[in-house]
């Protein structure tokens, strides 16, 4: 009998916690594992998921979604629960007191968030922690403050970083030109690149506010920001302040991130909070020199002149200065790209999924913690 596993996440938006439920759930032996996919959240969907993902039509906090878990649960007898963000987390190790099943808590970030729901969430999870019966970090950033924050020992979180799909996340500059015609990027302009939510812990201001001083000495920098979130208005309003908005292209949400990313010649990842950064990853992969935050799990891949530039200050005259250093030096560029595409080869998905259905069997005859 194959191990059934139901994947709760908070919902089918693109971010790094969803992608991780994907390749879980597409690429797992599904004569060993059988997945379901739970998100609490049905819609707005922006990840499309090759494998059965249950809707249940209820409200946001409707309570009922809690009730859905423990019919599922039962109904379909899981064996494990895998929970991805911080009310999945809360929600299964609830569920846990009422039904016959194992819960496998995967940290993407939430411990890391500032806010009332964040401060909530690291108390109800140093208080449920016990009924845990495996924990995975993306990075050792994040088991760090999950043992900080939880309490829970060090030597029982399995450090598994999150994975690239090495077949669209490839280098293929031979796309550049007809991307760059798709959004009317001019052939000589340095195009600086950006992948992922518009909100304040991407830092997203922060790069335009550099991308306004690289314009004020060269005129030859495209910006292309790929990805939505609740900041768009107030970042296209700065870039209109700051007068660079012709400039500047909100490209919103694409399926196919990693076909926008073709026209980059410089990436940028300027994150205030970051448990890994699955962009930076994608954008090593595909040979696109970085300007990289190195804050919390970006350190872990973002080294300072071997595989990206790290600014000293996340600031915008140290992230301005960063990306004029590579704009004008090839060989800089050649030997950070090269250093960064050998870095990833550690994260493709194959050794991923291996690696977290080894917890699962694990699990299955484990205590907790």
């Amino acid at each position: 009998m194959p191990i059934k596993v139901l994947h709760i996440t908070g919902n089918l938006q693109m971010g790094g916690a969803q992608v991780c439920v994907k390749y879980l759930a597409e690429n797992a032996d599904r004569q060993e594992i059988e997945s379901l996919v739970y998100p609490l959240r049905p819609q707005p969907v922006e990840i499309n998921i090759n494998s059965e993902v249950i809707e249940v039509p209820y409200g946001h906090y409707d309570p009922r979604k809690f009730w859905a878990i423990l019919r599922l649960c039962r109904e379909r007898q899981i064996d494990i629960i895998h929970a991805h963000l911080h009310k999945p987390i809360i929600a299964a190790l609830l569920a846990s007191f009422f039904c016959d099943v194992r819960v496998v808590i995967h940290e993407h970030g939430p411990i890391f968030r500032r806010g009332v729901q964040y401060w909530l969430y690291r108390r109800l999870l140093r208080l449920l922690r016990g009924r845990a019966a495996a924990v995975i970090a993306v990075s050792q950033a994040a088991a760090g403050r999950l043992a900080h924050a939880a309490r829970i020992d060090p030597a029982r979180i399995r450090v598994i970083r999150n994975a690239v799909d090495f077949a669209a996340f490839s280098p293929r500059r031979e796309a550049r030109e007809k991307v760059r015609r798709q959004w009317g990027i001019l052939e000589d302009k340095v195009v600086v690149g950006f992948v992922g939510r518009l909100d304040y812990v991407k830092g997203v201001d922060l790069l335009i506010e550099a991308f306004a001083l690289l314009l004020q000495r060269s005129d030859r920098y495209f910006l292309l920001l790929v990805g939505a979130g609740p900041q768009r208005q107030e970042l296209e309003e700065l870039a209109r302040r700051r007068g660079i908005a012709e400039s500047v292209r909100f490209a919103g949400f694409c399926e196919e991130a990693s076909q926008a990313m073709q026209a980059f010649d410089i990436g940028v990842v300027p994150s205030r909070q970051e448990a890994l950064g699955i962009a930076a990853l994608e954008m090593m992969r595909m040979k696109i020199p970085l300007v990289c935050s190195g804050v919390e799990g970006l350190g872990e891949i973002a080294i300072h002149e071997e595989t990206a530039l790290v600014p000293a200050e996340n600031n915008p005259p140290e992230i301005a200065r960063g990306v004029e250093r590579l704009a004008g030096d090839g060989e800089l560029q050649k030997r950070l790209t090269e250093a960064a595409y050998r870095f990833t080869k550690h994260f493709g998905i194959a050794e991923y999924v291996k690696a977290v259905e080894q917890v699962y069997r694990e699990v299955l005859g484990q205590e907790s913690l």
